[in-house]
C-alpha cells in the first residue's frame, strides 16, 4: 500500500490547480477512474511534476468499443498540460514543458521566489 507523504511544494501547486481544474481520481488499486491533473514531487529541488491522467479502458470495461483513440487521448493530454501550465504561470510559477511530442507530456514547475 502506498503511503501518503505531505509535501508543501506539492500542496501549494495542487491548490493553485484545484481552483480551475479537476484532480484525477483513482480507485483502491491505483487505476484512474476520472481524468484530471496529478502533482508529484520532482527529483529536482523545489520542483513539482504535473501531468494529466486519464482512464484507459480495457476490453472488459463498459464502453470499450466507444473509447477514444490513442491519438485523441494524446491530444487531450497535451491540451490539458498546456492549460495547467498557463494556470501555474499565472500564479507565479516558472514552468518547463517536457515531452512536447510524447503521448504523455508533463511539466515541471517551481515557484519564482
Amino acid at each position: 500500500m502506498t503511503r501518503f507523504t505531505y509535501s508543501e511544494i506539492v500542496d501549494q501547486a495542487a491548490r493553485v490547480l484545484f481552483a480551475k481544474h479537476d484532480v484525477s481520481v483513482t480507485d483502491n488499486y491505483g487505476k484512474c477512474i476520472k481524468a484530471g491533473y496529478v502533482v508529484d514531487e520532482s527529483n529536482v529541488d523545489n520542483t513539482v511534476r504535473v501531468s494529466h491522467l486519464m482512464p484507459e479502458l480495457t476490453i472488459l470495461d463498459d464502453g470499450y468499443d466507444d473509447r477514444m483513440s490513442s491519438d485523441d487521448m494524446a491530444a487531450e493530454r497535451h491540451q490539458m498540460v498546456d492549460a495547467y501550465a498557463a494556470t501555474l504561470e499565472d500564479a507565479g510559477y516558472i514552468v518547463e514543458r517536457k515531452g512536447p511530442r510524447a503521448r504523455k507530456p508533463y511539466l515541471l514547475a517551481r515557484r519564482t521566489s
